[in-house]
């Protein structure tokens, strides 16, 4: 015979010989019993009768363990049927501790399967201890952790999900550090965003994205430095990523880091692409947090030019007018700022407060003359009713507001030495031309 045939023949024959040990191994030690379990379990489970089918399961698997990988993936929608119909506590218990032990024997015989190795078990695993095990939270966490190191980009969003839901509740509880929490977020973001860079319309890892944005944010590890951390060496590689900058300038408003250098180089490289109100807007409050007054009042400025005609022109308005009232000190363009947010919400309280302050507090400068500086006060407190009238949601300041200011009016005396009586009609002056009605001092 040919060595070389004689070789592929002996060769086929350990091929072979190897086949027919391996199938009489998952077969285990009585072929036919375990044939007859597997038979009678198969049968009840498609016709959903699992209670019918859990005993011939049992023998199955003590049987044969090793004959198929969906025994124990059908072994787990019994037993999850079974602790979710239980009511006694105790038993339920002892359940969880079987459901548990099915992936156990699952990583045992099938770990290395190719498709669901042993990485992608331990996944389920974890979410089950967080769902029938919330109490061992510290335990899921583990072994979802150890699902991750060993699947990576690999890590469905369910474990991905729950891993940081975990990883907040360890750091509420005091069981990890910020750091800690800091790391969970970004291996969970980088296996997502590695995940959705291949298929961008996966909608559950972009669910998941921002499920596990909230959850870091919610941890109450994010503060502007960790968040600094995470992002500022990132800004120079990806400030024309538009979605990078809309992620991170949500982040730093929901954690109050908006006067942080990190938001302000941020948004304005998002403006820079997208020049929108909003953002604007936002940029423009931050540089008003930061007392650059200047810079914030262009930005609200350009928010006002890019946004008159969307329902938050009113917010622009009422906000560049309070900068001009607080920090530029320039009345009579706060003034008309606010008169233009109430042209733009007509029941908005707050922009008639805001010009009652800004009568209150320009009194003294609109008139040198004591009594004409007097009536500027019955101006202002016409505003403060007005805005209680328009807005009740205001009505608690607006009446602080009239009982501060009416303690300054003038006395009685003073309105009758100018001929005068209270509910007279009076026109102010100066640049507040406003027709009120006289009022003097209560004792």
């Amino acid at each position: 015979m040919n060595p070389r045939f004689l070789a592929l023949i002996l060769g086929w024959l350990v091929i072979t010989g190897s086949l027919t040990a391996q199938i009489a191994g998952k077969e285990g030690s009585d072929p036919t019993a375990c044939a007859k379990y597997q038979s009678h379990y198969q049968d009840l489970f498609q016709q959903g009768d699992f209670k019918g089918a859990m005993p011939w399961w049992i023998l199955a698997q003590k049987t044969c363990p090793e004959y198929s990988k969906n025994l124990y993936v059908q072994g787990v929608k019994m037993f999850e049927d079974k602790i979710d119909k239980e009511p006694d506590p105790r038993r339920k218990n002892i359940l969880i501790d079987s459901l548990l032990w099915v992936y156990d024997c699952r990583i045992k015989y099938f770990g290395d399967d190719i498709w669901s190795p042993k990485g992608y078990v331990l996944g389920l695993k974890g979410i089950s201890i967080q769902k029938y095990r919330r109490q061992d939270y510290q335990k899921g966490y583990a072994v979802l952790g150890e699902s991750i190191t060993l699947m990576g980009v690999q890590s469905s969003a369910a474990v991905v999900i729950t891993y940081m839901q975990a990883s907040q509740q360890l750091f509420k509880d005091g069981l990890i550090d910020t750091l800690k929490v800091l790391a969970d977020f970004k291996t969970s973001m980088g296996i997502i965003e590695t995940h959705l860079e291949k298929n961008p319309g996966d909608l559950s890892f972009s669910l998941v994205r921002d499920q596990v944005n909230a959850y870091f944010i919610g941890s109450g590890a994010a503060n502007c430095l960790t968040i600094k951390e995470l992002y500022a060496d990132q800004l120079p590689d990806l400030k024309t990523d538009v979605e990078w900058l809309r992620k991170v300038t949500l982040q730093l408003k929901k954690t109050g880091c908006t006067g942080s250098d990190l938001f302000l180089k941020v948004s304005e490289a998002l403006f820079k692409i997208e020049p929108a109100a909003e953002i604007a807007y936002d940029i423009g409050r931050a540089h008003e947090f930061r007392n650059e007054n200047s810079k914030a009042a262009e930005y609200l400025q350009k928010a006002i030019e890019l946004g008159k005609k969307t329902d938050q022109a009113a917010d622009f308005y009422y906000e560049l007018g309070n900068l001009n009232y607080l920090k530029l000190k320039n009345y009579e363009k706060a003034r008309s700022l606010a008169l233009k947010a109430i042209e733009s919400r007509p029941n908005w309280g707050k922009p008639y407060l805001l010009i009652g302050q800004i009568y209150a507090d320009a009194h003294g400068e609109v008139f040198s003359d004591p009594w004409k500086q007097s009536t500027v006060l019955w101006v202002a407190v016409d505003k403060f009713i007005k805005a209680k009238s328009v807005d009740p949601e205001v009505a608690e300041e607006a009446n602080k507001l009239i009982t501060k200011i009416s303690d300054n009016f003038p006395a009685p005396e003073v309105v009758a030495s100018r001929s005068l009586r209270d509910g007279d009609t009076y026109t102010v002056g100066g640049w507040i031309k406003e027709t009120t009605r006289v009022r003097s001092k209560k004792s």
